[in-house]
């Protein structure tokens, strides 16, 4: 998996992404969830080409989950579903899996549970040294993708503010999420419980 700025353009898009669940729960292909996204707009977005770009961006997001999780999320609480939406994130784009890794799930174990933007922006500048893709980026795409982060930490709600402080805290699920995660999906674990697992076979 290649690193993309394009995460910059990520929401949440939580209303899109279950609308496309449902239809891959009833059994439909990529195209007809296509087709009936086109006719019927249900993102309710301005213009066809902006249409195009959202779908492709929430299809790629809900088809990430598997069969399983896929049912979890439907069926689960609104914390198993926030779990699952920066489940899709994660899996999506490499920047933010290694950001979730090796900067936020770091600092708690290492017991430094404060989280500003300036470490993202440190962590920014240590992978510019590593990868010549993101060292192009733009310093507005940089900015994007560090308030992209930002966003998806918080609405997941593995932050919190606290007298002007985020602070990274464990997310609280399901019994059935948890137990599942821990038997099939290292990721899901440690969104979870940010406790480390192996997770170079979840890319």
């Amino acid at each position: 998996m290649q690193y993309s700025s394009g995460l910059g353009s990520e929401r949440w898009y939580q209303q899109d992404i279950e609308f496309v669940l449902n239809l891959l729960e009833k059994g439909l292909t990529r195209n007809e969830i296509r087709e009936i996204v086109l006719n019927e707009n249900p993102f309710l977005v301005k213009t066809e080409s902006a249409l195009q770009k959202r779908f492709q961006l929430v299809y790629r997001r809900a088809n990430s989950l598997s069969t399983t999780l896929r049912t979890l999320y439907l069926n689960g609480t609104k914390y198993d579903q926030n779990a699952l939406i920066l489940y899709t994130f994660l899996k999506t784009y490499r920047y933010a899996y290694e950001n979730f890794y090796e900067l936020l799930v770091y600092r708690y174990q290492q017991n430094n549970k404060q989280l500003g933007t300036g470490h993202l922006q440190a962590f920014m500048e240590e992978k510019e040294q590593q990868s010549e893709i993101v060292s192009k980026w733009s310093q507005m795409s940089k900015n994007r993708v560090n308030n992209t982060l930002l966003l998806f930490y918080n609405l997941s709600n593995l932050m919190e503010l606290n007298e002007g402080v985020y602070l990274i805290t464990p997310l609280h699920v399901s019994s059935q999420l948890k137990d599942y995660a821990i038997e099939h999906d290292s990721l899901l674990h440690t969104i979870i419980t940010l406790q480390v697992g192996v997770y170079n076979d979840d890319l």
